[in-house]
């Protein structure tokens, strides 16, 4: 293993609102009771059945508001969802995470390529430059390059082939980046920093810090 593949959203950058929240609280102004909790768990079962961008969404997925209330279990008349459809739920604020930086020297300093593998727009590189990240990584496979989407397993073969290596994938979204990653026969750690995934005991860490001393660990296994 000489690469790490790493999520971007919630993983190494915070966005604020989360997508999930933004989602959430539109939802709640249309009179309807949901927790973020709830919207959350709806919202990856059901982005993690999408393997390809819509047309029209530079790099994402059309969010199907008719199957998310059917993960929440509530009937919701169609002109509230096609008000919700119409909504953007991108946030415009980021920051990066007190431990990405340092997690990214880290990996650096034990001689591992990072490649970043992301489900996102063509914003990724405005994000990427304004908070630093070119500095540290070694590629990017982005959702709007590639025309495909996490989890389909395609994606993680052209962060592969990219890095010239096989390695282990960390992100947020057990649904998204674990599974995907699993069916491209990758090793992957889940990043549960809001502890959403209570139910998840093996290779889950809370920061990158805990990542890094899995990565450390599994290098040792294989040398």
């Amino acid at each position: 293993m000489v690469a790490i593949f790493v999520d971007m959203g919630e993983t190494l950058v915070r966005f604020k609102p989360r997508f999930h929240e933004s989602i959430a609280n539109a939802i709640r102004e249309e009179g309807i009771e949901v927790s973020d909790i709830e919207v959350f768990k709806a919202l990856m079962r059901h982005l993690g059945r999408s393997c390809f961008p819509h047309p029209q969404f530079d790099g994402l997925s059309q969010i199907d508001f008719k199957d998310l209330f059917y993960e929440l279990n509530l009937h919701i008349p169609n002109d509230i969802i096609k008000k919700l459809e119409n909504k953007n739920y991108l946030a415009d604020e980021y920051e990066l995470y007190d431990d990405a930086i340092p997690f990214l020297e880290n990996v650096r300093e034990l001689g591992f390529k990072t490649i970043l593998v992301t489900n996102t727009t063509k914003k990724v590189n405005k994000i990427i430059k304004d908070l630093n990240l070119d500095n540290y990584l070694d590629g990017i496979i982005a959702s709007c390059d590639y025309n495909i989407l996490k989890p389909h397993p395609k994606i993680f073969y052209y962060a592969k082939k990219l890095a010239g290596s096989e390695g282990i994938h960390i992100g947020d979204v057990y649904e998204i980046d674990v599974i995907g990653a699993r069916r491209a026969y990758m090793n992957a750690i889940l990043l549960d920093r809001l502890n959403l995934y209570p139910e998840i005991k093996n290779n889950k860490v809370t920061n990158l810090h805990e990542a890094l001393n899995i990565i450390q660990k599994l290098e040792l296994t294989q040398t």
